[in-house]
């Protein structure tokens, strides 16, 4: 049986890391997922907004099976992802 309580749990725990990890990041919003695939592992989805959680106005996403190193791997590429954002805003496209 699938435990969804441990899901909520690790959901807060990853958001309070967010906030602690990335304080000085220019994200105002987050959004923590987790659910159970379909083989019962289990995947958490991050998203990062500038203001409102709007795609519009999503800076960075990772998603990825959660085993051992998945927060460190996630903070690594959203930061990657964060840094990478203006440059694309300002890219003009012909």
């Amino acid at each position: 049986m699938l435990d969804y309580s441990n899901l909520i749990q690790l959901e807060q725990e990853i958001k309070v890391l967010l906030d602690y990890r990335l304080s000085e990041s220019k994200y105002k919003e987050a959004t923590v997922e987790t659910y159970y695939a379909m083989d019962g592992t289990v995947i958490c989805r991050i998203e990062l907004f500038s203001s409102k959680p709007e795609i519009s106005e999503r800076i960075a996403k990772y998603e990825a099976e959660v085993k051992e190193g998945f927060y460190y791997e996630a903070e690594k590429i959203l930061i990657s992802q964060m840094e990478l954002r203006p440059v694309q805003k300002f890219v003009k496209v012909s």
